[in-house]
């Protein structure tokens, strides 16, 4: 073990990542599977006029998307932070708050919605044949607003606990359950347009009950209750931090109706439909370029919370390594599959261009996404905005018109869209650094407490070895901030005992340790976040192994304070010296 050093590896970061990884994707990916499975079922079984009415409907839909994702994101990225400040009742408030204003909202939103609907309905489809189908379909998605926007809850707050596992049970329940009700509802009670909406409502309560269950139980960080305000949470910041989610979401739908209308202006109604068959396919990607982001959000924001700069780094970089071979993974497919996709929606052109765009412009929006989630959770939300705006809308609508303007072809917006705005932000963050040089270039970090000396953060494998090693070691990063000797004792005696009593425990897999180790003006102590089954090494009952814990009950008399809960499914023990 001489070439042992005190240094921060991915490791730890890397299996608590990939816990999140894959459910988050799968997550994604059932939602737009049963959005493609739905609209076909509609279409084969009540025919165009039907299949329009519920794409007239969409707005409806994407309100109670908006207003769910602005509410529910908001409280849950202020809960990451105050997670990560050891703020744990103001996270628990968090949660109960946006528990009540889900339910609040949605409630507004029926009874306004229902009030008029017929108005409403008449400006969505103005078209007298069309029109009542869409009322109808509306009408029950605005009575089923309560589950489709309290749904975000589980969603968003069973991702922060680490159980992403739940919410991939949860999304596939609803999409599956989505399926198999208007099989049921289309094909055996014939119940139309209605039965189209009802089986959309039902499976999404059945998804968000199951979640919810999930949130009560025995596991769950979260405690349920009611708040509809507190001293300690500013609206403000809710919304702040909520903004990103919602804007997508309308940018999303900005971005839709804009380019239909330059496609259709360029190249007829072929291309729109080819446009419809590749916005389609798109959204399949969105499974890697959101997910991704998604899988590390929670992390991201307890480490904001936590001033932990260099383990949000190396998270970053892990997303990119993730990343980058799924989207490669997907561009492969997509452009293996074109002629397929072509030929399932009965177009005559090929879609191996707009493929290959699509593709190129994949590990761009893999990027945007990952910078603009980033930015949310770190309290850059202008920023966060700044490159959705960009990305979704803005970017992809000027490059089709500059691309049309000079003869080319007009799919290369596809790509030259992310393109441009991962250009335009490398422009703007090196701006912004020169400005304010005391943030890092393009993260924007404040390197303030890194570059003080005080604060040091480093990784150990569950070896009887290092464990010692990295005890040993901490003195002298002790000792040069000026620490007594005391309380240098009790570091390297709380961080050997405490690891030892880990490794012991669990015997049946190989522990990761992130420790991190700070000496502030308000307070000395010690982080210890570790992999493994859930253990409380500093919970013990009278006459319980004697000896295990012995030296637990000598540090717990010699330091200030500890605390032991879990975040983003991993094991943390915090002591205070």
């Amino acid at each position: 073990m001489a070439g042992f050093e005190l240094e921060q590896n991915e490791h730890f970061l890397k299996k608590a990542y990939n816990k999140a990884l894959i459910p988050c994707m799968l997550s994604i990916l059932s939602g737009n599977i049963n959005i493609l499975a739905d609209g076909i079922l509609v279409g084969q079984r009540l025919g165009t006029d039907a299949l329009a009415a519920v794409n007239f409907s969409l707005p409806v839909y994407l309100v109670l998307c908006i207003a769910g994702s602005f509410l529910v994101s908001g409280t849950a990225i202020c809960g990451a932070d105050a997670i990560g400040k050891n703020q744990n009742e103001k996270a628990q408030k968090l949660y109960q708050m946006g528990i009540f204003w889900c339910v609040a909202i949605s409630l507004m939103i029926t009874a306004a919605g229902l009030l008029w609907l017929k108005p409403l309905a008449g400006f969505l489809c103005p078209e007298k044949q069309i029109s009542p189908l869409v009322m109808i379909y509306s009408g029950v998605t605005i009575a089923g607003a309560l589950p489709k926007i309290l749904i975000y809850i589980p969603f968003w707050y069973l991702r922060l606990d680490g159980r992403n596992e739940q919410v991939t049970w949860m999304m596939l329940l609803m999409g599956g359950g989505n399926v198999l009700l208007d099989v049921l509802f289309l094909y055996v009670f014939d119940m139309g347009v209605f039965g189209a909406a009802l089986a959309s409502v039902l499976a999404t309560a059945a998804a968000c009950f199951l979640g919810f269950i999930r949130l009560c139980d025995k596991k769950s960080s979260f405690s349920f209750g009611i708040c509809y305000a507190s001293r300690e949470v500013s609206f403000g910041a809710i919304a702040k931090a909520g903004s990103p989610s919602a804007f997508n979401n309308l940018f999303q739908t900005l971005r839709v109706t804009v380019i239909n209308m330059l496609l259709l202006s360029y190249g007829g109604s072929e291309m729109v439909a080819a446009f419809t068959a590749v916005g389609c396919i798109s959204a399949f990607g969105e499974s890697v370029t959101a997910g991704v982001p998604q899988a590390a959000s929670a992390m991201l924001g307890i480490y904001n919370g936590e001033r932990d700069n260099k383990s949000a780094r190396l998270l970053l970089v892990r997303e990119v390594k993730s990343g980058v071979p799924y989207c490669l993974l997907f561009s492969l497919l997509i452009l293996a599959g074109a002629d397929l996709v072509a030929k399932g929606y009965g177009l005559s052109s090929s879609l191996k261009f707009p493929f290959f765009c699509l593709a190129l412009g994949m590990i761009p929006a893999l990027l945007n996404c990952i910078l603009a989630g980033y930015y949310n959770v770190s309290g850059h939300v202008l920023w966060a905005n700044a490159i959705i705006l960009l990305r979704v809308f803005l970017m992809a609508c000027c490059s089709l018109i500059l691309v049309c303007h000079f003869g080319k072809n007009p799919w290369w917006f596809l790509f030259l869209g992310e393109l441009f705005t991962l250009l335009i932000w490398l422009l703007a963050a090196g701006i912004y650094h020169c400005f304010y040089p005391q943030y890092s270039p393009f993260l924007l970090m404040d390197n303030e407490l890194e570059q003080s000396g005080k604060v040091i953060n480093f990784s150990v494998k569950g070896e009887a070895e290092e464990i010692c090693e990295a005890s040993s070691k901490i003195t002298f990063f002790c000792e040069e901030n000026g620490m007594l000797p005391k309380q240098v004792m009790r570091i390297s005696l709380a961080m050997e005992e405490i690891m030892t009593l880990i490794t012991t425990v669990n015997t049946s897999e190989k522990v990761e340790f992130d420790l991190r180790v700070y000496s502030l003006s308000e307070k000395i102590g010690i982080r210890i976040r570790y992999s493994g089954k859930e253990f409380n090494p500093l919970y013990y009952e009278a006459g319980e192994e004697e000896d295990m814990y012995m030296g637990i009950r000598l540090i717990e008399n010699m330091v200030e304070h500890t605390m032991y809960y879990r975040t983003f499914g991993m094991n943390m023990v915090q002591i205070f010296i």
